[in-house]
């Protein structure tokens, strides 16, 4: 393991620090904190009902990856089981404009850490290009182009987000509300047919990113919780997909708060 000079790391430490205090002064976050529901505060935003629009590039599920239009899934597709996404490929080809991805991916970095040595292709070294090659791969398959984001031109350089969106409209586009959203992890592919199995498997990944030492980690709390989202169609979906979050981040207990939305523009 690399030794991290302890200046080095009381420097990232206190941007992480500075980072939370921001958040905490956020807009939607003190709406939350002082007891007011998902729906009421999502419906006091006048860009309520522009927030759902069609969605038509493929981006990893990243807070700190802010692609117009953001189909948002976890390394770009990257942790779909193979039925699942020859599937996808077959419902969405030609309907897709861009496929991202993006430096220090961790999708990436869990994907390529699993792989044995015969099934990394060839001239594929570390987890961002490996990332890179499925990713063109899929913009081939999809007939769309393929755009790689590098590190400077993310939204941050550390895993900033408070939250966690279960999209099962299919057509959330929060970057429409713009900051006064909280940065968040974007998971589309309740809306996309996906199956609950593969959704829980990504929504535990990515809560166990912001858990972990590379976003805000231990800050979260039982009055400091983060946040999963879910944004429905109607109530039964949304009772479903709640059930789904809180099957997935069990482990985390009460530094987990569980809250949804219904679109009101149909």
């Amino acid at each position: 393991m690399e030794n991290v000079p302890l200046a080095s790391h009381k420097e990232e430490e206190s941007k992480i620090d500075s980072g939370w205090e921001k958040s905490r002064k956020n807009f939607f976050i003190e709406r939350l904190k002082a007891g007011n529901s998902l729906q009421s505060i999502m419906e006091s935003f006048a860009e309520f009902k522009e927030v759902f629009r069609e969605l038509l590039a493929i981006s990893c599920s990243d807070g700190r990856v802010l692609w117009g239009r953001k189909i948002g899934i976890a390394g770009s597709a990257l942790l779909l089981p193979i039925e699942e996404l020859t599937k996808f490929i077959n419902e969405f080809k030609g309907k897709i404009k861009t496929v991202t991805t993006h430096a220090d991916c961790g999708a990436a970095a869990i994907k390529f850490k699993s792989l044995r040595p015969e099934e990394i292709p060839a001239g594929v070294t570390t987890a961002d290009e490996y990332g890179t090659y499925m990713g063109k791969l899929l913009a081939e398959a999809l007939g769309a182009e393929h755009v790689f984001i590098e590190r400077d031109e993310m939204a941050n350089e550390y895993h900033n987000e408070v939250g966690l969106v279960i999209d099962q409209t299919g057509e959330f586009d929060p970057t429409v509300i713009g900051e006064s959203f909280p940065a968040h992890f974007l998971c589309t592919g309740a809306g996309l047919g996906f199956s609950k199995e593969y959704m829980k498997t990504e929504v535990n990944t990515l809560t166990k990113i912001a858990m972990g030492g590379h976003g805000f980690g231990e800050r979260f709390t039982e009055s400091n919780p983060f946040c999963i989202m879910v944004a429905a169609n109607n109530k039964e979906e949304l009772e479903k997909w709640k059930k789904v979050a809180e099957e997935s981040t069990s482990e985390f207990g009460r530094r987990i708060r569980i809250d949804g939305f219904i679109r009101n523009d149909k």
